[in-house]
């Protein structure tokens, strides 16, 4: 990291604060904060933000925590007093809903931008209802759903009867009724563009749309004390929500249990998730990570079959030639080149979004999980399942804690 970075980035939480940019501010603040724990520079910065969109008990906190570290501040005081003088806020009349868009990237990827605005959804009270549409890469493109092809629906709501309603606002206010089932309305630029977590807080408007990526990272920090995941940790908010929230369609539960009756169960099995094609591209330690995996895979009992799990074909051929029968595989569309399988013009992509479907979900049911933790696939089967002691080796920080510095902008700790 270059000497001077933290103070540039403090900088830049400093001027997009002030440019309304919110959520590249707030997530500046907590990368710094977590480098530096007890920053009151930082703390002070986060209870303003927190004071800017309604969350007058946040702002508190951060507040007297900043004051903590330098009493003598006076600044920080009198921000201290005049948030204690905030009413609380309203509490909101009437139904309101969050429709939560795909991401627009891989397939748990998307998974991992829904479960996070599920969260957000339960923290503001709003009724939830996920329309992928053309911005899904395991759409059909026929303007039907393409969550639908995956799941049931996560409430009754539907985006017709929403669209249709008498009086109906919205936010951010690049949407309207008659633009819901469109993608990309200036998701990355424009007015309300790239609306993180911190902007959907106290909003009143019947309507809000989630369409920019939203982590569970990204709203733990606002969970309320009194809400029931208040202190809970990333993967059991991911175990609650997933559980509460997504059913597989019958049909791909089914096949599940087709393919486990046939090929897996009766005995202890291991789960082996490996990337290759484009994930080499993207990151530069994916031998090392495989190498390690490989390593993991060693200490398991011979007599275990192995789930390989894996989008190249290529991979497949050698685990087959290494470790032979013990190698159980879907039968499912690979690649063989460096390009990922959702982005091939030959794939299905329904198809494709239903084959990672019946690999994450055999995952899970496996004695032990081996994966890449900079994979969302990996990431998620590691969140979403209380795995015993022993059972589960992540290679790597889980990609589930990262805030993406990148999408925001945000200059990057390895230079300015």
């Amino acid at each position: 990291m270059q000497p001077d970075l933290p103070s540039k980035l403090l900088n830049f939480a400093t001027q997009s604060l002030a440019a309304g940019q919110l959520a590249a501010a707030e997530i500046t603040c907590r990368e710094l904060l977590d480098l530096s724990p007890g920053d009151a520079a930082l703390l002070h910065l986060l209870g303003y933000i927190a004071a800017q969109v309604g969350e007058r008990d946040a702002a508190i906190v951060y507040f007297q925590a900043a004051l903590a570290s330098e009493p003598g501040n006076e600044q920080i005081r009198q921000n201290l007093l005049a948030v204690q003088r905030m009413p609380p806020p309203a509490p909101p009349r009437g139904e309101r809903y969050l429709v939560i868009k795909g991401w627009g990237f891989g397939f748990w990827a998307d998974m991992a931008h829904v479960v996070g605005s599920l969260l957000l959804a339960e923290i503001t009270g709003r009724i939830p209802l996920v329309y992928w549409g053309p911005e899904s890469l395991f759409s059909d493109k026929s303007g039907h759903n393409a969550f639908s092809h995956y799941f049931e629906p996560v409430s009754s709501a539907s985006l017709e009867q929403l669209a249709g309603a008498p009086n109906v606002s919205f936010f951010p206010p690049r949407w309207h009724a008659d633009n819901l089932t469109q993608s990309g309305v200036s998701k990355w630029d424009g007015k309300g563009s790239r609306a993180g977590a911190v902007f959907f807080l106290n909003r009143p408007e019947t309507i809000a749309v989630s369409d920019f990526n939203i982590g569970v990272v990204h709203v733990m920090p606002w969970i309320p004390a009194h809400h029931a995941l208040y202190g809970k940790s990333l993967e059991e908010i991911h175990q609650i929500l997933t559980e509460k929230y997504l059913r597989p369609r019958p049909d791909i539960a089914a096949a599940c249990d087709a393919f486990y009756g046939t090929h897996l169960a009766g005995a202890p099995f291991v789960a082996v998730h490996l990337r290759g094609s484009d994930k080499a591209i993207e990151d530069p330690e994916l031998d090392a990570t495989n190498r390690e995996l490989l390593a993991a895979l060693e200490t398991v009992d011979s007599s275990w079959r192995i789930l390989l799990m894996t989008d190249d074909a290529g991979c497949l051929a050698r685990m087959r030639n290494t470790y032979g029968s013990r190698i159980i595989a879907i039968d499912c569309q690979r690649t063989d080149t460096d390009q990922g399988v959702h982005y091939l013009p030959t794939v299905d992509p329904v198809r494709a979004g239903r084959e990672i479907m019946i690999d994450t979900y055999l995952g899970l049911r496996a004695d032990r999980f081996i994966g890449n933790a900079r994979s969302n696939v990996s990431a998620m089967i590691a969140a979403m399942k209380n795995w015993p002691p022993g059972s589960l080796t992540l290679i790597g920080r889980s990609i589930l804690y990262e805030r993406n510095l990148h999408i925001y902008q945000i200059p990057t700790f390895a230079g300015a």
